[in-house]
């Protein structure tokens, strides 16, 4: 630094080793971050623009089966409100597809000739309807009935309310129907006494009348029966 000192005649700040070494791993950390948020907001950017998932089908061993998936975005064309489709990963330009078979999700059946066709799945009861084709297996029924009960005999172990819990109530109920039976006859066996007692003074108070009704008829004197 002495040297430019002297030919610039300019007073340079002095900088030790560790100084830089430190700006340089805080500017690398820098970068880091910076960029990290630039890839990020890249790819959310494009995740928003696409937000469309297109599932592909194919037949293989004559049947339909999904292939793969990719990703696509609805572009607007000329100045009449058209769009049509531009795929992702596949870079394919598709007409704006109708049928959606979930939010924002659509299937395409790849054709022999490389065509993709939107397509939906059918309603298979409303064309057995149409058909007038009912299955219906009463055997099929029964051994799935069979199956079903004999998995829950092995592999389902009941607790013992589940178990017992109707025989328990069962003997609880009658226990609460006896000891109310033996309340009330307890009850009634002091009615029924009472019952007697008052029947055993009506029939005294009837003899009694009945001697004041003889005394008045011989005439004599009202003498009470003792």
């Amino acid at each position: 630094m002495g040297v430019l000192d002297e030919t610039l005649g300019v007073s340079l700040p002095s900088v030790s080793g560790d100084s830089i070494v430190s700006i340089l791993m805080y500017g690398g950390i820098g970068l880091i971050v910076l960029v990290g948020l630039v890839f990020g907001c890249y790819i959310f950017y494009d995740k928003m623009r696409y937000n469309k998932t297109i599932v592909v089908f194919k037949k293989i061993n004559g049947t339909p089966v999904p292939v793969g998936q990719d990703k696509a975005r609805f572009e607007r064309i000329g100045i009449a409100g058209d769009y049509w489709l531009r795929t992702k990963k596949s870079k394919k330009i598709l007409p704006r597809p109708r049928i959606e078979s979930g939010v924002n999700t659509f299937w395409y059946f790849e054709r022999e000739d490389g065509e993709w066709i939107n397509f939906n799945l059918k309603d298979i009861d409303e064309q057995m309807k149409k058909a007038g084709a009912y299955f219906t297996d009463e055997d099929m029924r029964l051994q799935r009935l069979g199956i079903e009960k004999n998995l829950k005999d092995r592999f389902v172990k009941e607790g013992l309310w589940a178990k017992y819990g109707n025989t328990i109530m069962s003997i609880i109920f009658l226990l609460i129907i006896t000891v109310c039976l033996v309340v009330l006859f307890q009850n009634m066996s002091g009615a029924w006494a009472g019952i007697d007692s008052a029947s055993s003074s009506i029939k005294d108070m009837a003899l009694a009348i009945k001697d004041m009704n003889l005394c008045k008829g011989g005439g004599g004197a009202l003498v009470p029966n003792l």
